[in-house]
């Protein structure tokens, strides 16, 4: 068996292994141009200009972002070095939230999931791209991920328990974990995915408003899906969206006080109640 910890050409990442929920339409619909912008999405989030290692043998010393575009299978990989507790999991988690955010803005919808272990990817990223890493997401994303949303591999979950060099220098566990429950929420089976219509709060520009705005757009985006989805498993996909979608309007309108305003004059939860899918 290949001893992986040890051998010099592979290295510990994160991974993410996505594709785009209905892309052979995106093609014949959209530019090249227009899908060219909307993949570099993938490489543009938090994409470092660190000096990598010039020998095989040398240590990453940050962590640093990668990303191979193939069509619509897209390869994410943060290297996890060991010299400093730079946080890379909830830096990942974040930016993953944020191409996310991008991917609903541009009227695209992704599935992805994230693993954690060896990958080889080169000196200078030259490639070849490879390791049990990828083939452990890919056949998450392919056979778990049913859903348009981004999944966390509970091996991740319990690497991040145990090991420091998860986190960010100076936090406790429970500093990181509250981190962790801002940015990620469990289904009814225990799979954890990215919560990208509550954690995107705090991301967005212009608070509430910049959020409504967002949340505007992934209305419109289900309501599309679910009015021209070519076949009914499709259409789960995105009746799972609205119901998820829903239950964060839902969840924000019971905790209105009675006859909150907006700074307009317009009461929040007529504004909210508007952003209910009803499809």
């Amino acid at each position: 068996m290949t001893d992986f910890e040890n051998d010099p050409e592979y290295e510990e990442c994160l991974v993410t292994f996505f594709d785009v929920l209905g892309f052979r339409n995106l093609l014949n619909t959209r530019s090249g141009a227009e899908i060219r912008h909307m993949l570099s999405v993938f490489r543009r989030v938090s994409e470092g200009d660190a000096t990598p290692p010039t020998r095989s043998d040398e240590m990453r010393m940050i962590s640093e972002v990668h990303a191979e575009i193939v069509s619509d299978a897209i390869v994410r990989t943060r290297t996890i070095e060991t010299q400093y507790q730079a946080g890379p999991l909830v830096w990942e988690l974040i930016d993953l939230l944020h191409i996310q955010i991008e991917c609903v803005a541009n009227g695209i919808l992704v599935r992805g999931a994230m693993t954690i272990g060896p990958m080889h990817l080169g000196i200078d990223f030259s490639g070849p791209v490879f390791g049990p890493a990828l083939v452990q997401a890919y056949f998450m994303e392919e056979g778990e991920v049913i859903f348009p949303r981004i999944a966390i591999h509970e091996d991740v979950i319990e690497r991040h328990r145990q090991d420091q060099t998860l986190w960010r220098e100076g936090h406790s566990y429970e500093d990181e974990e509250r981190h962790l429950n801002n940015l990620l929420r469990q289904d009814e089976s225990g799979l954890h995915y990215i919560d990208y219509l509550r954690a995107s709060l705090r991301e967005l520009d212009g608070e509430y408003a910049g959020w409504i705005e967002f949340l505007g757009r992934h209305k419109t985006l289900v309501e599309s899906g679910l009015a021209n989805s070519p076949n009914a498993t499709v259409r789960r996909k995105y009746s799972w969206l609205k119901n998820y979608h829903n239950a964060v309007i839902d969840e924000n309108m019971a905790n209105l006080e009675p006859g909150t305003m907006t700074e307009d004059g317009d009461p929040w939860e007529a504004l909210f109640s508007g952003l209910r899918i009803e499809a």
